[in-house]
């Protein structure tokens, strides 16, 4: 689910709760659901209302999250993978 939100924080995309809830194909709506409400309730996401339809919310990073997740990427970058 992080991936998902912080790939369309990175294209520039918005990511509506529908949405999200429907790549997370893996998982019911139910469970998708109470990911999504787990995700904001511990600040690693925050939803927002769109200014055209106030029933759709749009998933964002929170600042933490996207600092967090930098720091992955590059240390991800220095792993020196061996094949066997």
């Amino acid at each position: 689910m992080m991936l998902l939100v912080m790939s369309a924080h990175q294209n520039k995309e918005k990511l509506c709760v529908e949405e999200l809830k429907t790549k997370l194909f893996h998982t019911s709506r139910p469970k998708s659901s109470m990911m999504i409400n787990e995700a904001c309730d511990r600040g690693f996401i925050h939803l927002e209302k769109t200014e055209n339809d106030k029933r759709r919310k749009t998933v964002k990073p929170s600042s933490e999250l996207i600092k967090e997740f930098k720091n992955y990427l590059n240390s991800m970058k220095n792993i020196n993978w061996k094949s066997e």
